[in-house]
């Protein structure tokens, strides 16, 4: 398990993994939902937009979730060229900034 990778739940849903790998902690892990662009409000800075397979995603850093690693399986694409917006959304909810 990598930060940043993005795995597909049983039921389709598809999460970013957000927590370091420099802890080696892969009994859980800190996941964000992405939902289908059209259907969710954006909030700059906090929610950041990314494409996957041709479809726009929100990323809803407000809806952080721990979920057993072993849920996750096999990931399905990496996030880490949006690492940068990926912690600055995390700053915001958590900071403010």
């Amino acid at each position: 398990m990598a930060q940043f990778d993005l795995y597909r739940l049983g039921g389709g849903q598809l999460v970013v993994d957000l927590q370091t790998d420099l802890m080696g902690i892969d009994a859980s892990r800190v996941v964000a939902p992405l939902r289908p662009a059209q259907d969710h409000a954006v909030f700059p800075g906090l929610t950041p937009v990314i494409e996957h397979d041709g479809t726009r995603y929100v990323i809803r850093i407000p809806e952080l979730a721990a979920l057993p690693g072993r849920d996750l399986g096999a990931p399905v694409g990496s996030l880490a060229h949006a690492a940068q917006a990926l912690r600055q959304a995390l700053s915001m909810l958590i900071d403010g900034v």
